[in-house]
């Protein structure tokens, strides 16, 4: 008969497929099913399209380490999936800003390597634990909190919050600061966050509030030592990432906003698109010259000419002409004189043509002209520049 304390499936997600063979058996025998995933896409499916009530993650799993995976799945668009309770898998001894972030995250339980099959039973437990804890939580949100800020009362639902923090501690204190968020004051949430700061000047999530308020309120350069020392305390946090990013370019300081890009980049590998949003907040901050060298950094030639061609022909397509040229001309700044960018001056010919000025059409002559330079044989780039003399007479 099947344990109750126990979860029935569990996902294995570790580089070493061998950890997981050695726990199948084992688990088998308290009526555990184990699924493994040894590499990242095998991970992200696995847990996308199967029900698991605890995932063991590898802490240094090489595509990504655990504890931003774990933060990724717990922005899962199911509650169900949100609320997995995970485990880490340690190896070797773990760093102290490890320990902040996987105590900022909140009910991760830990393991160490080699994983014993009885140690590991108690964890699980405890990890079973946490997900039926995190699940009663946001069914008790759903049901009392949700109404009250359905109907526009906020305060009653910030009351009601405030009286749950004795029963269930911190995350209360943290729905209470969601609250406020969520429903747009601001200025409440980073008053809230200052006040319960007083008695814990280190609570990492207090810290990182307080500073995203500052942010949502445009105070910028206040933002900044809150984010950077909840930073220093608990790196790899991906929401404060991309809010130290913005800061540093809302503060004129592209430098360490590219530094932190770098590091967004590799934290999200199964989102290749991830480093054009990231070259598109310097370009819109008016820092073009950090966008280019960051993109010179991380991309390939191709692969930016395939982005922003595929970008602008959308835009195109949507009647948004400006738009696409726009980002047809943002393609160009990286690698002016790259063979392909044959491609990028045809569709910008195009763009131009559909304007249908003067103007519009002499442009689209010398961007036809362009393309052909670049590749004599493009016939496309023929047919349109012979073409031009029947619309522009």
């Amino acid at each position: 008969m099947a344990d109750n304390n126990l979860p029935t499936k569990i996902l294995i997600v570790d580089d070493d497929p061998s950890v997981g063979i050695a726990l199948e058996n084992a688990m088998a025998r308290h009526k555990i099913t184990v699924v493994k995933a040894s590499d990242l896409e095998t991970a992200i499916y696995k847990f996308n399209t199967e029900r698991f009530e605890v995932v063991i993650i590898e802490l240094e799993f090489g595509p990504l380490p655990g504890l931003a995976l774990i933060q990724k799945w717990r922005a899962h668009e199911m509650m169900e999936k949100r609320n997995t309770g995970f485990i880490v898998a340690a190896s070797s001894q773990r760093t102290a800003g490890q320990d902040n972030l996987a105590g900022e995250l909140s009910d991760i339980e830990t393991v160490v390597k080699p994983i014993k099959d009885i140690q590991l039973l108690s964890i699980l437990a405890k990890a079973l634990g946490n997900k039926r804890k995190s699940q009663l939580f946001a069914e008790t949100k759903t049901r009392v909190i949700d109404p009250f800020l359905k109907q526009g009362q906020v305060q009653k639902a910030a009351d009601k919050a405030a009286a749950m923090i004795s029963e269930v501690g911190n995350k209360a204190e943290r729905l209470l600061l969601d609250i406020y968020e969520t429903s747009d004051r601001f200025k409440d949430c980073l008053d809230t966050a200052v006040k319960m700061l007083v008695p814990a000047p280190n609570d990492i999530n207090l810290i990182g509030t307080a500073g995203r308020m500052h942010m949502k309120l445009g105070n910028f350069k206040d933002a900044k030592p809150y984010l950077e020392k909840a930073d220093q305390l608990a790196p790899q946090n991906i929401e404060r990432l991309n809010a130290l990013a913005s800061m540093y370019i809302q503060n004129k300081d592209p430098i360490k906003s590219v530094g932190v890009f770098k590091e967004l980049i590799k934290l999200n590998p199964e989102s290749p698109d991830y480093k054009f949003e990231a070259f598109k907040l310097l370009y819109d901050g008016g820092f073009d010259e950090q966008a280019i060298s960051l993109g010179k950094d991380v991309a390939k030639p191709m692969e930016i000419v395939r982005h922003y061609n595929n970008k602008g022909v959308m835009l195109s397509k949507d009647g948004k002409v400006a738009e696409a040229l726009l980002e047809y001309k943002r393609a160009l700044m990286f690698y002016p004189k790259f063979k392909d960018n044959f491609r990028i001056y045809y569709n910008m010919a195009l763009a131009h043509v559909s304007l249908k000025t003067p103007d519009d059409y002499a442009q689209a002559k010398t961007f036809f002209t362009k393309s052909l330079e670049l590749d004599p044989t493009f016939d496309k780039a023929k047919a349109g520049l012979a073409n031009l003399p029947k619309l522009a007479p």
